[in-house]
């Protein structure tokens, strides 16, 4: 209770103390005449009464007036004059409603006032009154009568408890909940806060329910036509999940829209938590991704349909491929000795290019299998594959006399192991058929870069420009670099694809004349 409160209901006790002491007085009179003693002490104890309740009215911090019979001022506390601002002269004498703005002075001498008369209280009456300043001050006023032996109001105690603050707290309440429903209706997808405990919409928005929420709505009858639950058996509950969790969640589920539509929706929840931190009631909102559904539905089987050209063509052209280079070694072994120096050139020019096919058909098979091949993501030591790669090019690498340097020290990390052996077999490559003959050294690095593992693989060869580094980890794109080297453009495209898919990325810093360093990472949440 706040002081102001306490003062004024402390007034109105003083008040009806003194009421009832007067009318003892005046029951006592009546029995028995007062004599010179009797008088004495009653009138003693009266003027004790009315200058406790006067000193009262003038000190107490709340606004106070009294009114006659004809809602003219006749007393009025200093607080009231200092909280409106006028002097006493300017006051007393004047109607009440003399202060008030016209609305409130309209209510008050139609309804107020009358009814006030007539029963002879009133209370918490919301005024607006009118400051010398013109500022406008709210108020609730409560007042109560003093009538004479016929029953008519002489005079009245009223008392004002300034609410502008309240009110403008309360004004802003109402235009924030405005301001949030025009943001939840101008939502196109449907929005409820839903009760955690029975599952009733307390909150919606038109695009969840058409017109005012009908009773004990809940979200299962609204959106699955059920009157029970979902008991998970199809879809997980996002209500039950989020109670269990605490936490937020995304689920996708079937849905009836308000048209009776069966939708397939994508429904995210989150908890709304009371102040001993249980889910009280939770927020939903669903997005319809039918749509999206049919896309991805058509994308996966023209993917298949694809995939399935792909082999295809890819054994259309690898056999006969194998047969003309097949042929070309029979020719050469059987009439080399009838072939000139130019015929031997073209065998072995057929020979090429029929091994080069051979090597490109593959290439797109383990690229394909790349992007459908799912992955098995386990706990593995990175230097072991490391160290498998070296092995597998240790002679290419002693022939050319190249250094192989790599970290010996790097953390197990979550990964695909034929992944993650193809990645660096196919940098490596890259490198030795890509660096030049000058090429020296391969060096294979590591370092923690908070949510992900970041490896890389340098040369010291003759490196790349840096305008052709742009698609260098696209399908079939070769730079200036590899002229009269042989290689089908799929290597870094194979190497982009499976690093992608264990949420990383690969990158390549490079200088024409000082090697290439070519980075990918993998995210630490697999």
């Amino acid at each position: 209770m706040t002081e102001r409160t306490q003062t004024r209901e402390q007034l109105m006790c003083e008040l009806d103390r003194l009421r009832r002491k007067i009318a003892r007085l005046e029951a006592n009179e009546k029995k028995h005449p007062m004599g010179t003693a009797w008088e004495k002490f009653y009138n003693d104890s009266f003027l004790e009464s009315v200058e406790r309740c006067r000193m009262l009215y003038e000190a107490a911090p709340i606004m106070l007036h009294s009114i006659d019979s004809n809602d003219r001022i006749i007393h009025v506390s200093n607080h009231w004059l200092k909280t409106l601002g006028y002097e006493a002269s300017e006051v007393l004498g004047r109607k009440s409603t003399d202060f008030l703005t016209e609305a409130s002075r309209r209510y008050a001498e139609e309804v107020v006032l009358p009814e006030f008369f007539e029963k002879g209280f009133c209370r918490d009456v919301e005024y607006e009154y009118v400051k010398k300043n013109k500022e406008i001050l709210k108020v609730l006023l409560s007042a109560v009568a003093e009538k004479d032996e016929t029953g008519k109001v002489v005079r009245s105690m009223v008392i004002l408890t300034d609410i502008t603050a309240r009110k403008r707290a309360e004004e802003e309440i109402i235009r924030q909940n405005k301001f949030l429903n025009n943001i939840l209706e101008a939502l196109t997808y449907p929005f409820y806060v839903l009760d955690a405990n029975d599952y009733t919409i307390q909150m919606a928005n038109s695009a969840a329910v058409h017109g005012p929420i009908p009773p004990a709505m809940t979200c299962y009858a609204l959106t699955h036509r059920r009157s029970a639950p979902c008991d998970g058996s199809e879809h997980r509950c996002p209500l039950e999940t989020v109670k269990a969790t605490k936490r937020p969640v995304t689920v996708e589920h079937l849905h009836y829209d308000r048209h009776g539509n069966l939708r397939n929706v994508e429904v995210h929840a989150y908890p709304i938590f009371d102040e001993k931190g249980e889910v009280f009631q939770i927020i939903e909102y669903s997005l319809d991704i039918t749509e999206r559904e049919r896309m991805e539905r058509a994308l996966r089987e023209n993917a298949e349909k694809i995939k399935r050209f792909a082999y295809s063509v890819s054994h259309d052209i690898k056999s006969p491929a194998v047969g003309i280079n097949g042929l070309t070694r029979l020719l050469y072994k059987k009439y080399a000795n009838i072939l000139d120096e130019k015929g031997k050139k073209y065998c072995e020019q057929i020979l090429k290019a029929s091994e080069q096919v051979v090597a490109l058909v593959e290439e797109i098979n383990v690229f394909i299998r790349t992007k459908e091949t799912p992955l098995n993501f386990e706990r593995i030591q990175p230097t072991e594959v490391i160290e498998m790669v070296r092995d597998e090019f240790c002679a290419l690498l002693g022939v050319r006399q190249i250094q192989w340097v790599h970290q010996e020290r790097i953390p197990p990390i979550k990964a695909d192991r034929l992944s993650l052996l193809r990645v660096f077999r196919n940098l490596v490559d890259n490198a030795l058929k890509y660096g030049g003959p000058a090429m020296s050294e391969i060096r294979i690095g590591y370092r923690d870069d908070g949510k992900f593992h970041v490896f890389s693989v340098s040369d010291d060869g003759v490196g790349i420009r840096r305008e052709e580094c742009e698609g260098i980890f696209e399908l079939f794109r070769r730079n200036e670099t590899s002229k009269g080297v042989e290689g089908t453009g799929l290597g870094l495209a194979i190497v982009k694809e499976v690093v992608e898919k264990h949420r990383g990325k690969v990158w390549v810093d490079t200088e024409i004349g000082r090697g290439a360093t070519f980075y990918f990472s993998i995210s630490k949440e697999l």
